[in-house]
């Protein structure tokens, strides 16, 4: 019987636990108190009209909104881009709102992949949100700062609140995901393709259910989006997908 690996971490890949503490004030680089910077919201606008165009969806523009980081309190230097969202119906689209979903994600990923996009040192993401997912994302709290940019005005103005990250739980939880990733990594020539398929698809599902609880329960400061937060960016998430198109081009015994 194979045993599994004990993996020991390098200080570093705890660091982005750092970031995801509150900020005193928004990014004084794109906000001038509540102001968005003239010169950033006309280049967001620009860069939303051409992915929209190049995706060739046949909807109305209902608003382009910023949001994420960014918007809030919660920026990161190193790790935050700007969160841009085309808001539009997709029953205008399809009467089947979940394939209109899916295309539209894969033509998010296809163009964000495709277009290495910065402004003021933070990168661009561009993706298209259905109104009522907007609405329902602020009324209920997943959604912190969301910012107008058609409008030029804020629809939900970030509450700065007093928060701290509960980091041991965060470690506790990040190593045993970061144990599994790693092992996934190490076996990948060792198992067959369904068997690391099945435990690549389990491990990303766990993640994505983690993030979902953590937004419903306490919104962007719930333990489960800041759990994503910190896997995103000390790359874990990156090594999945990596790990994913390793799979996927059959790079197997």
């Amino acid at each position: 019987m194979k045993l599994n690996r004990f993996f020991e971490f390098r200080e570093s890949d705890f660091e982005p636990i750092e970031s995801l503490k509150i900020k005193d004030d928004l990014n004084s680089k794109i906000w001038d108190n509540f102001d968005l910077d003239s010169e950033v919201r006309k280049s967001l606008l620009t860069i939303s009209q051409d992915f929209f165009v190049d995706i060739e969806i046949n909807a109305e523009i209902l608003d382009v909104v910023l949001c994420g980081s960014l918007c809030n309190y919660t920026w990161s230097e190193k790790y935050s881009d700007y969160d841009v969202h085309v808001i539009i119906k997709f029953s205008s689209v399809d009467d089947n709102v979940e394939l209109v979903e899916k295309l539209l994600d894969f033509a998010k990923k296809k163009w964000n992949y495709e277009n290495d996009i910065f402004i003021s040192g933070y990168e661009v993401e561009i993706a298209v949100q259905d109104i009522g997912d907007l609405k329902q994302a602020i009324e209920s709290g997943r959604m912190g700062g969301v910012f107008s940019l058609l409008k030029n005005k804020w629809i939900k103005k970030p509450e700065k609140i007093e928060f701290v990250p509960d980091e041991e739980r965060i470690r506790e939880k990040g190593s045993t995901i970061m144990s599994i990733v790693d092992q996934l990594e190490e076996d990948i020539n060792d198992i067959g393709y369904e068997k690391f398929t099945d435990k690549l698809k389990s491990v990303w599902k766990k993640i994505k259910a983690l993030r979902l609880s953590g937004l419903e329960e306490g919104g962007e400061f719930g333990f489960g989006n800041l759990m994503f937060k910190f896997l995103r960016r000390n790359g874990y998430i990156q090594k999945i997908m990596d790990l994913r198109k390793k799979s996927y081009a059959g790079q197997f015994k």
